[in-house]
């Protein structure tokens, strides 16, 4: 077992310097974070700092996700760079709206994308090489949250998109909506006081919904049940 764990870390050390190797961080750092970018994105129209603050918050938790996840360093520097990038033009986006909104909260959208899928794959490299510790078990925490994270601006993304409101309740259209909204269709609990009004909304909320019951019956039951055999 530790014979085959020195070519792995070989690759790392060409990927990344040494000074990243040094104290890699671990789920229990993003874990955190993810949770206050949520507050933070909910809440983020009932005050002004927490408006400014809010895409750089959402920024620095996706490269803490991807570094996390120990993504190849030009991957880390190409999606860190397209994201800054999206995050800088988000302010003027909201003010001039049209096409430029639409460009800058779909590439946000696809990049947050990468996020999940990323912590994923470290925790199933982790499960696999070393078995379930408590790290694998907050990284699948983690992309957990982030699949709600990333529905939530896919349902902003198809409103712009569309140019109709996503929703059928009149008034409704607020950040904190979109993100209550996913969060709720992801656990499945269905209260029933939101609603998309047209058919691709509706599509990817049941597709949401069936992700979010997939994960929780095979994702975390089964890195929950052979945590507790390990211990």
């Amino acid at each position: 077992m530790r014979g085959a764990a020195v070519p792995s870390q070989g690759a790392t050390s060409r990927e990344w310097p040494r000074w990243a190797r040094r104290r890699p961080a671990d789920f229990a750092l993003l874990l955190p974070l993810i949770l206050l970018n949520l507050v933070v994105l909910g809440f983020e129209e009932y005050h002004p700092f927490l408006r400014g603050m809010a895409r750089w918050l959402a920024l620095a938790t996706l490269i803490l996700a991807l570094y996390v996840s120990r993504v190849g360093r030009v991957f880390f520097l190409g999606v860190g760079s397209l994201a800054l990038i999206a995050a800088a033009a988000w302010r003027p986006a909201l003010v001039f709206r049209g096409t430029l909104e639409i460009v800058v909260v779909g590439s946000f959208t696809a990049l947050v994308a990468l996020a999940p899928i990323a912590i994923l794959r470290k925790v199933r490299k982790e499960f696999v090489e070393e078995g379930v510790g408590a790290d694998v078990v907050l990284g699948a925490l983690c992309a957990y949250l982030y699949i709600g994270s990333w529905f939530a601006f896919a349902y902003r993304s198809v409103a712009l998109l569309s140019r109709a409101p996503f929703f059928a309740q009149p008034g409704a259209e607020r950040p904190l909506n979109y993100l209550y909204f996913s969060f709720i269709t992801l656990t499945t609990t269905g209260f029933g006081d939101l609603s998309p009004v047209y058919g691709p909304g509706r599509m990817l909320a049941a597709v949401e919904a069936i992700i979010g019951q997939l994960y929780l019956v095979t994702v975390v039951a089964l890195v929950v049940s052979a945590f507790r055999k390990g211990r």
